[in-house]
């Protein structure tokens, strides 16, 4: 939830292109986590949700290197990946 007021104050031209591109990865990342609290066979969707991390990285990254994002946003929300990404893997490894 911490991405999308961020992620609203984009230029308006990139609405539809890299805003987009962000939610549906945020999306995406949350639905694999539904389905691998429901599966049995969970260690390929994590690595699934890892890499749609990975992918959230690299956006966030982009946008802040087109000054989309404060620098402030952006190495808050990159240490929130960070935690997720070792909640993660910790998970994996428990598995």
């Amino acid at each position: 939830m911490y991405i999308f007021p961020i992620i609203d104050k984009f230029p308006r031209y990139e609405k539809f292109a890299l805003c987009s591109q962000i939610k549906n990865c945020v999306f995406d990342a949350a639905k694999l986590v539904i389905k691998a609290n429901k599966i049995y066979n969970k260690k390929p969707i994590m690595y699934e949700i890892d890499i749609k991390i990975e992918e959230l990285k690299f956006l966030l990254r982009f946008a802040h290197e087109r000054r989309y994002m404060s620098h402030k946003s952006y190495s808050h929300s990159s240490e929130r990946l960070i935690e997720i990404g070792r909640i993660l893997g910790g998970w994996i490894k428990s598995v």
